[in-house]
């Protein structure tokens, strides 16, 4: 018996094609023209990593963007160190001038001199959440103005950890997700590994991740010349840290048993090598932030 493909369903493409039309208009919409309807006042915080050699094309843009579309939501920046210590001072002069010292209240930097890894930087973002959802930014992204509307649809009393548009390049991360799977692992020095990590910890506590499409967020995906982690590792999978990646198999193993959590990236299943335990966000030193500024790397009398 001869099987026949299924026929192209026409009003699914015709609706497919109406939808991209919508967004397209919506993408056109002014940022200064965007009203917001709803307060979202407590009901999230924005994330954003950055380090100097983004800057002036990145990261600046993103959060003058993000700090007019949601003026009234805190913003959690965590700037990474470089090794050439004379450049980053000049770097985190400069980001003082320009944007800490105009910025609101409600918004806080925290300002490395050292390289650390992202997820420090992740964590250090969770302490300044204080148990509200976190959605957290790469840097090299561009918004439209019209995601201002997607956060006012979007369920934030219901988010358990979400990526958009498939990709650790921006996610949200409930309160409730930490406490049950712990923080982001800290002995990660670099870039690179540690969203398969947190996959892999989230499978064992039975915790799903879900996806959403926001098709008003646009990743990048700089590769950079330079990064924080060059000095101190080696570079693997193009911008990822060699020394993450060891990190990553100290703490889990393949395994071919197909047992175990499935990491997409690497195409297989993983184990623990030793049994893990979740690492509460109590167990972190308390950022020091004063007038919305921490600087995790000085010792102040």
């Amino acid at each position: 018996m001869t099987k026949h493909k299924p026929k192209p369903n026409f009003n699914f493409y015709l609706y497919r094609f109406g939808l991209a039309r919508v967004h397209a208009a919506k993408r056109l919409i002014p940022i200064k023209l965007m009203p917001h309807r709803l307060n979202l006042s407590g009901k999230f915080v924005i994330g954003i990593t950055t380090y100097v050699e983004r800057y002036d094309d990145f990261f600046k843009p993103l959060y003058e963007s993000l700090s007019y579309l949601f003026p009234d939501v805190p913003i959690v920046v965590t700037v990474n160190g470089f090794p050439d210590s004379h450049k980053q001072l000049d770097y985190l002069a400069r980001l003082q001038s320009e944007l800490c010292d105009h910025a609101p209240a409600h918004h806080i930097f925290v300002l490395h001199d050292r390289p650390c890894g992202l997820t420090t930087l992740w964590n250090e973002m969770l302490q300044a959440a204080e148990n509200k959802p976190l959605w957290i930014l790469n840097d090299d992204l561009r918004v439209d103005s019209w995601i201002r509307r997607w956060a006012e649809k979007f369920n934030w009393n219901s988010v358990s950890l979400t990526l958009l548009n498939h990709t650790w390049s921006h996610f949200i991360i409930a309160s409730t997700v930490v406490d049950k799977v712990g923080i982001f692992e800290p002995s990660f020095p670099g870039i690179g590994f540690e969203d398969m990590d947190y996959t892999a910890r989230l499978g064992l506590a039975g915790v799903a991740i879900s996806n959403i499409p926001c098709p008003y967020l646009h990743h990048c995906n700089h590769q950079p010349k330079n990064t924080s982690f060059d000095d101190v590792s080696g570079r693997t999978w193009g911008k990822y840290t060699t020394a993450n990646e060891e990190c990553f198999y100290r703490l889990w193993a393949r395994s071919s048993d197909g047992e175990g959590v499935y990491i997409k990236q690497i195409h297989g299943f993983v184990k623990p090598v030793q049994p893990i335990s979740p690492v509460s966000l109590s167990s972190l030193k308390p950022l020091q932030i004063q007038q919305g500024l921490s600087f995790p790397d000085r010792q102040f009398s």
